[in-house]
């Protein structure tokens, strides 16, 4: 499934991560290296050793995980829409919220909790807002359905918000039991954290009306599924992920146009880096530098279903502060489940 070209702008941006509770903190300490992870007060793994965590810097450890991802949401959401424009207050026409795949110590309904209380905030009716629960990739995916909603004229101005939060005991367990949390006995574990990153999307339209800033286009996004996921019996070969980069960087005029920098969730993970590994080598013609990429997950840990919105923070910030490298960067994720998405951006000139 992909998606090329529109009229259409990112105008506003959101972050909220354990190195910043701002987009421009957050992306300047991602920039100096700046790391959060500490060990956890609460948190052992089985050893009974403290878990390595990277927690939001303002919320206390006893908040559940379910208040700690609202907090969050409603953080990035108000930041974002402080973009506002010139002319006035902007009306959000649909929001999508992407969420976690379901995982021990997820609350089952939490997509309800977190659309219901975002539709109040922005005084929406419920069914305005669209649940996404499909864990990493979900960001991204949010971005593509937000950039098409558009393109067909259904919505003028969209809201897309990623949360994510690994703050819970069970869920912490349940890395532990399957090898997946980095722990001094598991080298090629992930490091769990938590955040909330945001897009407010308008068409060109919707821009000029409200006078607002257009930080970033979509040139073209897509999504795929992997065939061997993270589970499979069977070796993964990276074709989901080829597939995805291929067809998301398939708009780019050659050798004039090319990606100038990638951001992805890349979290220590072997299986993460062999993928990656296997679809750099087919796509490595559209890239300036294949192998200059950014996975901050050594900053903030990694994010989840916030990686995408928190990645386009990431390259528009580095826009907006005169450091980035060029104007097309990549954004990619990986779910667990399978899916691939990968988003190709076109920064604006500052």
């Amino acid at each position: 499934m992909a998606w090329t070209g529109g009229d259409f702008y990112i105008c506003g941006i959101g972050a909220r991560t354990a190195v910043g509770t701002s987009a421009a903190a957050s992306a300047a300490a991602v920039r100096a290296g700046i790391s959060a992870l500490a060990l956890h007060p609460v948190f052992v793994d089985q050893e009974y050793e403290p878990v390595s965590f990277a927690s939001d810097p303002v919320l206390e450890p006893d908040v559940p995980v379910a208040d700690r991802m609202l907090r969050m949401s409603r953080s990035v959401a108000a930041e974002a829409l402080s973009a506002g424009g010139s002319a006035g207050p902007v009306s959000i026409d649909r929001c999508w919220l992407a969420l976690p795949e379901r995982r021990r110590g997820m609350p089952a309904h939490i997509g309800a909790h977190l659309a219901t209380a975002v539709a109040e905030d922005l005084g929406m009716r419920s069914q305005a807002v669209h649940t996404l629960a499909r864990g990493h990739a979900g960001g991204l995916m949010a971005l593509q359905l937000a950039a098409e909603a558009i393109s067909r004229a259904e919505v003028d101005v969209a809201l897309v918000i990623g949360v994510d939060s690994y703050h819970d005991a069970g869920t912490i367990a349940s890395l532990d039991m399957r090898r997946r949390l980095m722990s001094a006995r598991n080298r090629s574990g992930f490091p769990p954290g938590e955040g909330g990153g945001a897009c407010l999307l308008a068409s060109a339209g919707a821009v000029r009306r409200h006078r607002l800033r257009a930080l970033a286009g979509i040139r073209s996004a897509a999504t795929a599924v992997e065939q061997h996921p993270l589970r499979s019996t069977e070796p993964c070969l990276g074709d989901g992920l080829t597939a995805a980069l291929s067809a998301a960087m398939a708009g780019l005029n050659v050798p004039q146009e090319l990606i100038t920098a990638t951001y992805c969730n890349l979290n220590g993970e072997r299986y993460r880096n062999e993928e990656f590994l296997y679809a750099l080598m087919r796509t490595q013609d559209r890239f300036v530098d294949p192998h200059d990429y950014i996975s901050p997950a050594d900053c903030w840990g990694d994010v989840g279903a916030a990686s995408g919105p928190l990645f386009a923070v990431l390259a528009i910030a580095a826009s907006l502060r005169g450091y980035a490298k060029g104007t097309y960067p990549l954004l990619w994720a990986g779910s667990d489940s399978g899916y691939r998405s990968a988003v190709t951006l076109a920064l604006a000139e500052n």
